[in-house]
């Protein structure tokens, strides 16, 4: 059981999707995805959720629930932001929550994030006191170390991230020097896209120059360990399975919420 914190969740969600137009509104278990999630968030422990959209078809799609939920609220964003973190920034220039605040960052498209993912961690930045907390999975098929769309990450023993990458990291020389790859030998871990940080860690954040190697790896968090900030790492045996990027994906979330109900 995750500590209990205070909390807001943050969802930033872009229309304008370059492979997967409209995205926010595409239909995911009869409804608009951005609404999967908003419900998702509502059912963790956060003491309230923020939709931070760009799109007045969106917050229309919205509006129902929150006329259901005070603990919503949408927030019209602007098209500026290249990222979710900056379109947070951009919301929290118009919102005034506290310089320590936790704030949970859930991608919109994370329909099958759960609560408990949420909850772990906003415990989690409060318990190892980091600048970041995110979370990761164990990594079982060889496929997906070599997937640069699978982002890997390796810690340290007290569970802080030392890096992030698209590449095969830890890189198993011996085996992977050998010819083709049949199996792992060391352990590999997913990174999972869901952030815990204060407001002045994303304000903070956005006022540094990006970095090298975030620009190489196309990886904003590793601008955090680039300035010297720490990101906490939970390891979850149950990640979400997957994100929508494409209309594939969009198929295999709706096989799995069929196949749920």
């Amino acid at each position: 059981m995750s500590e209990h914190v205070d909390y807001v969740v943050a969802i930033p969600a872009r229309y304008a999707s370059t492979r997967l137009a409209g995205k926010p509104l595409a239909q995911v278990g009869g409804e608009p995805m951005i609404c999967q999630v908003c419900k998702k968030a509502l059912a963790s422990q956060a003491l309230g959720v923020i939709a931070c959209v760009d799109h007045e078809a969106v917050a229309a799609a919205l509006a129902p629930l929150a006329l259901e939920n005070s603990r919503l609220r949408v927030c019209m964003t602007s098209q500026k932001p290249r990222s979710g973190t900056e379109r947070i920034a951009e919301m929290l220039g118009l919102e005034h929550y506290p310089q320590d605040l936790i704030l949970v960052n859930v991608q919109g498209d994370e329909p099958l994030i759960t609560p408990e993912h949420i909850d772990t961690v906003a415990s989690l930045i409060a318990t190892k006191n980091a600048d970041m907390s995110t979370l990761c999975s164990p990594i079982t098929t060889v496929r997906d170390v070599f997937d640069p769309n699978c982002v890997k990450v390796v810690f340290n023993q007290d569970h802080f991230a030392q890096y992030f990458s698209r590449a095969p990291i830890p890189y198993e020389r011996d085996n992977f020097m050998a010819g083709e790859v049949t199996e792992l030998k060391f352990k590999h871990y997913r990174h999972i896209g869901i952030y815990g940080y204060r407001v002045r860690t994303i304000l903070d954040y956005l006022q540094r120059e990006p970095a090298e190697l975030e620009q190489a790896e196309s990886l904003e968090q590793l601008r955090l360990l680039h300035y010297g900030m720490s990101i906490a790492v939970a390891i979850t045996e149950r990640p979400p399975e997957c994100g929508v990027d494409t209309a594939e994906d969009l198929a295999r979330v709706n096989q799995i919420l069929a196949a749920q109900s």
